[in-house]
């Protein structure tokens, strides 16, 4: 089932890729801060 990367060689395809990769990036460090913020209150 895994077989490593792969390359993906359409051009929409690798967009929508990236799209989704940013989106998990943004998604993941405004989850980290709001943690952040709550563990910070006394």
């Amino acid at each position: 089932m895994d077989n490593g990367p792969q390359q993906i060689s359409d051009a929409a395809e690798l967009q929508q890729v990236q799209r989704q990769a940013r989106a998990v990036y943004v998604k993941s460090v405004i989850t980290a801060a709001i943690l952040t913020a709550i563990a910070l209150i006394p």
